[in-house]
C-alpha cells in the first residue's frame, strides 16, 4: 500500500470514527477508574512494558502500582515468569521456584483489560483501567473482530502512550502505515484541527536499539524549559528540539532523535501546536538489547537479557497520571469560572441600565448642543452669540435636573454647574488674556534656538514638534469668526510672524527673510501701537534680537569647507582599503554623515560622488548572482552549496554535485549564510544532508570568505573557489 494511499484511507477512518464515538462497542461497560489507552501495533512492546512496570513501581518512590481484579495479577505473573525465567515445581508436596529459559511473552491474542490502583508521590491514589489487545486490532489495512473494541477504549480514554517500535524504522512503508492509524486515533478525538482534549504522549519502545541511548537522562525529550515550542508549528519544534544542548552535545543520539521526529513527522504535525500536554519518552523494558534466537511470521524472536534493567518505564505513566489529575483540578475551577462569568453577565446587564441610558442619551443631548455651536464658529466659542450661549446653557440644565443624574450621577452635577458659569459669565478680556499666553509660548520658542521648527536638508521641508503644533493650533481657535474682533486681529498678527519664522528658518542666509521680520514689526508698531498687547512686544522683540543671519551662514560656510577638505582625506582611505565590512559598512556611514554637512550650492560635484557610491553600496542589500569556479577539489570528491537567509539551516533540496573544474553561480545578499558540504570519494550520496563534512560561512559578507581556499578540518581536506570576477574588484569605489 503507497503512503498516499495509506493517508487516505486514514482520513475515511476518521470520518468514520468521529461518527462512532460514544458509542459501546460489543456491549462492553468498561470499569470505573482513570482510562489509561496505550495505542501500539504489534511488537510495539505493550504486554512487555506492562509487566516490567508493575514490577518497577512495587519499590518506586514517585509512583507504586496495585493489581486490583485475579485476572490483570495472573497476566502479570505469567509474563513475569517468563521474562525473568522463572519456574515452579513441586517436589513431596513442598513448592520451590526454579530457574527456567527466559523469554518474551507470547503475542497477545485477545483483548484483556487490566486494572489497579495508582498511589503518586505517596498522597494520591487513583483507579486506573488499562486495555491490552493484538497490536493488529488498530491496523488500518485490516480490520479484527477486536477493532471496535480497542477504538472505543481509546476513543473514551482520558489519556493515550502512542508506542513505537523503532526496528519498523528500516520499512517506509511499515512506518507510515503505523503513523497513518496514530493519526487516524488522534483526529477522531479532535478532528479539524481542534484542541486535543487529554494528554498525549509519544513512547519510543527498545530504546536501546538507538544509537547514541544511554540511560536515563535521555527519557523526556522536551524539558520544562522548552514545553512553550509544542504550542509552535512542527519545523519550529524541531529546530529547537535539536539544538537544545542536551541532544546536539551527543551527535550520535541527535542523529538518532532526528531519524525518528522526521520519520513520525505526520504525527507530529498533528499534535504539535494543538495542545501543551504532550510529550516525547524514549523507554527500553529492558535495559540492554535482547538477544535474537529465531524468527515467525512478521516477526523476530528475541530472548530477554541475562540482567533486566529497565530504563524511563515509570515516567510516561507518571507524567499521563499527574497531567490527568492536574486537568480534572483545573475543570473544577473552569465550571466554577462559567457559572461567576455568568452571574457577572446578569449582574453586569441590570446595575448597566442607568448607565447606558445617561451615557447613550442624556449626557450626549447636552453636549452635542454644545458642540454643534462650537463647530458653527470653528472652535473659537468666544465669538458665538448670546443666543448661542443661552441654548448651550438650558441643554446643561435639563441635563442636571434629569431624576437618573440626580439618584444615580450626583458627582456630574458640579461639572455642569460650572460649564453653565462659564457660558453665562464669560467675555473677550478673557479670552484675549489666554491667547496672550499663548503668544508668550510662542515668544519662549523663538528666544531659544534650540526649540525653533528644524530644517530638513534634504528636501528643505520644516519639521514641527508637538509643541510647535499646539501653538499653531491654539493661535487658530482664535482666528475664526468676526474678522474685526480683538481677537481675530490679535491672532492674525501673531500667525503672521509664525510664518515669517518658518521662513527664516528654512534659509538662514537669506537676508531678505530676516529684513521681512524687521519690517513687519515696524509696520505693526506704527499701524496697531495702541493695540498691541505686552505679550505681543516680547514676541516682537524676540524675533528681532533673536534670529542672528550673519552667524548662522558663518557656521554653515565653516561645517561645509571643513566637510570638503575631510572627503579628500576619505576618498584615498575609502578605495585603498580592501576590506567589505570596511566598503559596505563604515564608509557607508562615514559618508552618510559627511553629505549631510556639504553645500549643496558649492559642493554639487562631491554630493553627486557620494550618491553614486552609496546607490553602488546599497546594491549589496539586494539579492545578486554572483559567477564562481571551483578550482580544486582533492581525492576527486565533489561540493553540495546552499545560501539561506535569516540565520536558517540548509535544507540540501538542490540535488545536484559541484564538481572541480566547472563553473556555477549562485544567489547572496549582505547577511545570507552559505553552507558548503564536501563528500569524498565512495561516500554515500545524500545530498549535502549527510557529507563528509560541512562548513557554514556567517556574518553580513559571509561570500568572501568562500573566495579563496577552504579547510574542511575534520577530514583534512582543503578546496580551493574562485569568483569572477574577482569579488574585491566589483566593491564601490568613491571619484569625484
Amino acid at each position: 500500500m503507497g503512503i498516499g494511499k495509506i493517508f487516505g484511507f486514514l482520513k475515511k477512518g476518521a470520518k468514520a470514527a468521529s461518527k462512532s464515538k460514544g458509542k459501546d462497542a460489543g456491549g462492553i461497560e468498561w470499569p470505573d477508574g482513570i482510562r489509561v489507552g496505550l495505542y501500539g501495533h504489534a511488537n510495539s512492546g505493550k504486554t512487555v512494558y506492562y509487566t516490567v512496570l508493575n514490577e518497577e513501581c512495587k519499590i518506586a518512590k514517585d509512583l507504586q502500582i496495585s493489581v486490583t481484579d485475579n485476572a490483570t495479577s495472573g497476566e502479570f505473573l505469567a509474563n513475569y515468569r517468563a521474562i525473568w525465567g522463572l519456574g515452579v515445581t513441586s517436589d513431596v508436596g513442598t513448592m520451590v521456584d526454579q530457574r527456567g529459559e527466559q523469554r518474551f511473552p507470547d503475542p497477545t491474542a485477545s483483548g484483556k483489560v487490566l486494572q489497579f490502583n495508582a498511589i503518586l508521590d505517596r498522597s494520591k491514589k487513583v483507579s486506573v483501567v488499562s486495555y491490552d489487545y493484538p497490536g493488529d486490532a488498530i491496523s488500518i489495512s485490516e480490520r479484527t473482530d477486536l477493532t471496535e473494541t480497542v477504538t472505543d477504549f481509546m476513543g473514551g480514554a482520558d489519556g493515550l502512550l502512542f508506542f513505537f517500535d523503532p526496528k519498523t524504522l528500516q520499512a517506509e512503508l511499515q512506518t507510515q502505515a503505523h503513523v497513518a492509524s496514530f493519526v487516524a486515533m488522534l483526529e477522531r478525538l479532535a478532528p479539524l484541527k481542534a484542541r486535543l482534549p487529554i494528554p498525549i504522549a509519544l513512547v519510543i519502545t527498545k530504546s536501546d536499539l538507538l544509537d547514541g541511548f544511554s540511560g536515563d537522562n535521555q527519557v523526556v525529550l522536551v524539558p520544562g524549559d522548552l514545553e512553550h515550542i509544542l504550542a509552535e508549528d512542527f519545523e519550529r519544534f524541531l529546530d529547537e528540539v535539536l539544538s537544545s544542548n542536551q541532544i546536539a552535545s551527543n551527535p550520535a543520539w541527535a542523529g538518532s532523535v532526528r531519524n525518528i521526529l522526521v520519520k513520525l513527522r505526520e504525527f507530529l504535525k498533528v499534535v504539535v501546536g494543538r495542545t501543551l500536554d504532550f510529550q516525547i519518552f524514549f523507554v527500553s523494558a529492558t535495559g540492554t538489547t535482547p538477544e535474537k534466537i529465531g524468527t515467525d511470521v512478521g516477526r523476530s524472536i528475541y530472548k530477554p537479557p541475562q540482567r533486566i534493567t529497565p530504563v524511563g518505564v515509570k515516567e510516561p505513566f507518571y507524567w499521563l497520571l499527574n497531567t490527568v489529575l492536574r486537568n480534572r483540578r483545573i475543570s473544577v475551577f473552569r465550571k466554577i469560572s462559567k457559572y461567576a462569568a455568568m452571574l457577572s453577565i446578569i449582574w453586569i446587564i441590570v446595575f448597566s441600565v442607568p448607565f447606558l441610558w445617561h451615557f447613550s442619551y442624556l449626557l450626549p443631548k447636552a453636549t452635542d448642543v454644545e458642540e454643534s455651536v462650537i463647530e458653527q464658529y470653528d472652535g473659537n466659542v468666544f465669538s458665538s452669540s448670546v443666543d448661542d450661549r443661552r441654548r448651550i446653557k438650558n441643554a446643561y440644565d435639563r441635563y442636571e435636573r434629569s431624576w437618573t443624574v440626580k439618584w444615580f450621577f450626583p458627582r456630574f452635577i458640579p461639572p455642569a454647574d460650572r460649564v453653565q458659569a462659564f457660558y453665562s459669565k464669560f467675555n473677550t478680556q478673557e479670552a484675549l488674556a489666554q491667547l496672550d499666553r499663548v503668544i508668550n509660548r510662542m515668544a519662549s520658542v523663538v528666544q531659544d534656538s534650540t526649540l525653533w521648527p528644524k530644517l530638513n536638508p534634504s528636501d528643505s521641508s520644516i519639521h514641527l514638534d508637538t509643541e510647535h503644533e499646539q501653538i499653531l493650533a491654539d493661535l487658530e481657535s482664535y482666528h475664526s469668526g468676526d474678522e474685526s474682533s480683538p481677537l481675530y486681529a490679535r491672532s492674525d498678527r501673531a500667525l503672521e510672524y509664525w510664518k515669517l519664522l518658518e521662513r527664516f528658518v528654512a534659509n538662514r542666509a537669506d537676508t531678505a527673510a530676516y529684513n521681512a521680520i524687521v519690517e513687519q514689526t515696524r509696520f505693526n508698531e506704527r499701524t496697531y501701537g495702541r493695540d498691541l498687547s505686552a505679550a505681543e512686544k516680547t514676541l516682537a522683540q524676540a524675533l528681532v534680537t533673536n534670529l542672528k543671519v550673519k552667524t548662522e551662514r558663518k557656521v554653515q560656510q565653516e561645517v561645509a569647507q571643513r566637510a570638503g577638505v575631510e572627503l579628500g582625506d576619505l576618498i584615498k582611505r575609502i578605495n585603498s582599503n580592501e576590506r567589505a565590512s570596511y566598503r559596505l559598512g563604515e564608509a557607508v556611514t562615514e559618508l552618510r554623515r559627511l553629505r549631510s554637512q556639504l553645500d549643496p550650492g558649492v559642493d554639487a560635484e562631491s554630493i553627486r560622488a557620494i550618491d553614486r557610491y552609496l546607490s553602488e553600496a546599497d546594491k549589496w542589500n539586494r539579492r545578486r548572482v554572483f559567477e564562481y569556479k571551483v578550482e580544486t577539489i582533492p581525492g576527486q570528491g565533489h561540493l553540495h552549496i546552499e545560501v539561506t537567509s535569516g540565520g536558517k539551516d540548509a535544507t540540501w533540496s538542490d540535488q545536484s554535485q559541484i564538481l572541480q573544474g566547472w563553473e556555477y553561480s549562485l544567489s547572496w545578499k549582505v547577511g545570507d549564510d552559505v553552507h558548503i558540504a564536501i563528500d569524498t570519494l565512495g561516500a554515500p550520496e545524500m545530498w549535502g544532508k549527510s557529507a563528509s563534512d560541512k562548513k557554514i560561512m556567517t556574518g553580513r559578507y559571509s561570500l568572501f570568505n568562500l573566495d579563496g581556499e577552504i579547510s574542511f578540518d575534520n577530514i583534512g581536506k582543503t578546496v580551493t573557489i574562485r569568483f569572477n570576477p574577482p569579488l574585491n574588484s566589483m566593491l564601490p569605489e568613491l571619484r569625484k
